[in-house]
């Protein structure tokens, strides 16, 4: 995650707003490009909740090769900055 991205979490965490519900738009099967390798577009597998965690955390999947797997906090979708939803 890059700085501004995190400067705009801790924003709003010490703003109350820490508690974030599903998003209806971040829904299984979304799609999302990465906004730096724009080739990369990666499908949302799951949406989960960890007890420890402010936000759900999102597992996505890259199109076309399922072996690529990474999990990001939902803010990180929600924020637009990384990712944006997918043409």
């Amino acid at each position: 995650m890059q700085k501004g991205s995190s400067v705009g979490l801790l924003k709003r965490l010490f703003r109350g707003e820490g508690t974030t519900s599903i998003v209806p738009g971040v829904v299984v099967g979304a799609r999302y490009s990465d906004r730096h390798h724009m080739t990369s577009v990666w499908v949302v597998e799951r949406i989960s909740s960890i007890g420890a965690s402010t936000y759900p955390l999102v597992s996505l999947a890259r199109e076309g090769r399922p072996d690529l797997k990474k999990t990001v906090s939902l803010a990180v979708i929600e924020e637009g900055e990384d990712y944006r939803p997918a043409v």
